[in-house]
């Protein structure tokens, strides 16, 4: 099997290095991610043809990327079976606030220049179609195992990727201890997840 090709590995290297600008300042230039990659500037917009939209574009996937994992990773039905619905639903936060909290300023970044660009929220949009199939299909198997609520499925699954978009807050984030805040999050979750009675 053949890896990725020099392009592709170049290309994963400005991506690499805009993640490390942003990370780091909150913004970057074209000029700062080719001398931190190794390359021209050039070789910059010979790579990424969307020029500073494209970089951003692909930090914002890899930050949107791991928000997605931990939300597959976390949102079990098993674990929902065996743990219930507030030990699931603490670990989705705890999981989530994790990577918003060390994507910060890509996401920031990314979020300010969401209305000016089709790529930007292309991207976004992709990614949360995918949190909210994982979401739909956890409420799904949730309601037939009866530790979830009955409503529309489709409902459900749209008030947890508000209310989980919702911890990427500076509120939350800028707090030393969210341990409180947190567990009222979780509350919340739960509330509107949970069979009545």
């Amino acid at each position: 099997m053949q890896g990725p090709s020099r392009a592709e590995r170049t290309r994963e290297a400005l991506i690499d290095a805009t993640v490390v600008a942003l990370r780091e300042d909150g913004s970057f230039t074209t000029e700062q991610v080719a001398a931190t990659a190794g390359v021209s500037v050039a070789t910059v917009y010979n790579r990424v043809p969307e020029g500073r939209d494209g970089l951003l574009a692909g930090a914002l996937d890899r930050a949107l990327d791991r928000l997605v994992a931990v939300t597959a990773g976390t949102l079990d039905v098993e674990h929902l079976l065996d743990e219930g619905l507030g030990c699931v639903v603490g670990a989705l936060v705890d999981g989530l606030v994790e990577v918003f909290d060390e994507e910060a300023l890509v996401l920031r970044s990314a979020l300010a220049r969401l209305p000016e660009s089709r790529l930007l929220r292309g991207s976004y949009r992709h990614r949360e179609a995918e949190a909210r199939q994982l979401n739909r299909r956890f409420v799904e198997l949730g309601q037939a195992a009866g530790r979830i609520g009955d409503g529309d499925p489709d409902e459900l699954a749209d008030a947890l990727v508000v209310l989980c978009q919702g911890l990427n807050n500076p509120v939350l984030l800028g707090r030393h201890d969210r341990s409180a805040l947190t567990g009222h999050v979780v509350t919340a979750i739960v509330a509107v997840l949970a069979p009545e009675g």
